[in-house]
């Protein structure tokens, strides 16, 4: 039973970072200035 739990603790795990890393793959991110309200595009991280 304890195999069981912790194989799907890690499944779940693996799905997470999985979906992390599909969404992750946006090149610009518009960001919003809280001051002025200005809106543009963040540099990409490397």
């Amino acid at each position: 039973m304890k195999k069981l739990v912790s194989l799907l603790m890690v499944g779940v795990l693996a799905l997470s970072l999985a979906a992390c890393a599909a969404t992750g793959g946006k090149d610009k991110v518009r960001v919003k200035c809280p001051a002025c309200g200005y809106e543009f595009d963040a540099p990409s991280q490397p």
